[in-house]
């Protein structure tokens, strides 16, 4: 009988051992959901799992941005209205393009898509920005430090990127890196 405790409590104490972004199960409730119902619309693409991403340059990146950085995933008021918004990186359904004369990490370019998600009154969620561009599994979503944050998608180790700047009701991406 204590074995079973003893197991049981050992699977509920598992999730909490670290920050992980391995399925959409593993996003806030009203993400998941939100996420759901746009993918629902967007057969083509797939929620994209930290599993994706070189474990050794996830590590680097947690040393970087902190352990709990989740790279596909990001949670924060980025249009500085008060309510809380959702970054997300997904795949396309599509095969990479390869380029040999890239490092290991960076050889295979992805088709990806950034969504953002506006809160809404009632915990409810929009999306309100998708960009398609290619990258390799090393791309990240983050924010800057400054009191009025921005919302950047990158690419781990080169100026490859964007900066999402509110505006309106959406957002528009600035710096471009080439081949968007």
């Amino acid at each position: 009988m204590s074995k079973i405790i003893f197991t049981a409590l050992l699977l509920l104490l598992l999730p909490l051992g670290g920050a992980a972004q391995k399925s959409v199960s593993q996003l806030l409730p009203a993400h998941a959901s939100a996420l759901q119902r746009f993918l629902s619309k967007r057969p083509d693409l797939e929620f994209l799992s930290e599993s994706n991403c070189d474990r050794e340059t996830l590590r680097d990146m947690r040393k970087h941005f902190g352990a709990s950085f989740m790279p596909y995933y990001r949670v924060g008021d980025f249009n500085h209205d008060g309510r809380q918004d959702f970054a997300l990186v997904l795949a396309k359904d599509t095969p990479p393009k390869e380029d040999p004369d890239l490092a290991d990490t960076h050889r295979f370019q992805y088709e990806v898509t950034v969504v953002v998600f506006n809160g809404l009154k009632g915990g409810r969620y929009k999306e309100v920005f998708v960009k398609n561009t290619t990258a390799p599994l090393v791309c990240f979503l983050a924010t800057s430090q400054e009191k009025r944050s921005k919302l950047y998608f990158g690419v781990y180790e080169t100026d490859a990127g964007f900066v999402m700047t509110p505006a309106g009701e959406g957002y528009i991406a600035e710096g471009l890196s080439e081949g968007d």
